[in-house]
């Protein structure tokens, strides 16, 4: 391992040491960040029935949050720097934390109930397990093993049986919704491999959404999606608006507690807001889920509950 990489890796497993101030600010932020994110779900699929098309949608809000947040760290005299590390840092993390997950959600959310969009995030800590185990940074633990298995018999349980979906068509939308963990998943292990040079928060998340916006601009024009803010459908443009407020508040604090709390604390955020997602699901559309859904989630549970809780001594990579 060069030093560099040495060097990196301190940077990556470096938290605030906790007080009690500090552990009261962590769970109050922690809170927020699980409110605000499980909102994204329900904010996503108005957007996708009234709003832009999905490549627009996705742009136009990860552009307004970044040129925001471009602001915020202007006038705090923290513009995101601009070296070959930082561009190849803010590119990577805005395709696999980002750019690539949020227009696949974007793009399923008319064609799935939000909540099943949703329930399949929570297998992230199990793809991260899984490329770990292929970046062989990390070892294998029966636990995790378990929590593997478990995470595949809940995906089984959402497109195998006949009456888990309200359309069997929507099976091959939900498989490709796999996708969207997958891409978070490689985010956390390309961060502890090449952990992004130390940049502040607000910089750092107007450099991630600026550059995803740059991405998905020529995907946007290509398609024929380019959309005029506002548009014909009031209720779109409110979907788009919160769309912005949520990335406002979600990548600065995303970055904030990772540092505050490290990754471990943090994978609790992801588990929270996939359940508050499908009490979304149910209190703004009104979804029922069947009797195979809600074993599907306890199956997932169960698998990412035996890999974040495996002995630490087997634990390589942040799973979270």
């Amino acid at each position: 391992m060069s030093a560099d990489q040495s060097m990196n890796r301190e940077a990556a497993s470096r938290v605030v040491r906790p007080t009690s101030g500090r552990r009261l600010l962590a769970l109050v932020l922690l809170g927020i960040a699980i409110v605000n994110f499980s909102l994204f779900f329900p904010v996503n699929r108005v957007a996708a029935e009234h709003g832009p098309p999905f490549f627009a949608f996705v742009f136009w809000y990860s552009f307004g949050a970044g040129v925001i947040l471009l602001v915020v760290a202007a006038l705090r005299r923290e513009l995101p720097r601009l070296t070959t590390r930082h561009l190849v840092a803010y590119a990577v993390s805005s395709f696999l934390g980002f750019a690539a997950p949020f227009s696949l959600l974007a793009f399923v959310a008319a064609k799935l109930p939000s909540g099943i969009a949703v329930l399949l995030v929570i297998l992230t800590p199990v793809f991260t397990y899984l490329f770990s185990l292929l970046a062989r940074t990390e070892r294998l633990h029966w636990m995790s093993i378990g929590g593997l298995v478990l995470g595949i018999a809940g995906i089984l349980f959402v497109v195998v049986p006949s009456g888990s979906l309200p359309d069997a068509s929507m099976v091959g939308w939900a498989l490709l919704s796999l996708f969207v963990p997958a891409c978070f998943a490689g985010l956390n292990v390309f961060t502890e491999l090449y952990h992004p040079p130390e940049t502040p928060p607000f910089a750092l998340s107007a450099g991630v959404l600026l550059t995803g916006a740059l991405m998905l601009l020529p995907l946007m024009l290509a398609t024929g999606q380019a959309y005029i803010f506002p548009g014909p459908d009031l209720n779109g443009d409110l979907g788009l608006a919160a769309a912005v407020v949520i990335n406002l508040i979600m990548w600065p604090l995303f970055y904030f507690l990772i540092k505050l709390t490290g990754a471990f604390q943090f994978s609790i955020m992801n588990i929270a807001a996939v359940v508050l997602g499908l009490v979304w699901s149910m209190v703004f559309f009104a979804e029922v889920h069947s009797h195979y859904i809600w074993i599907a989630m306890a199956l997932m549970l169960a698998g990412v509950l035996l890999i974040v809780l495996r002995p630490r001594g087997a634990r390589g990579v942040k799973v979270g």
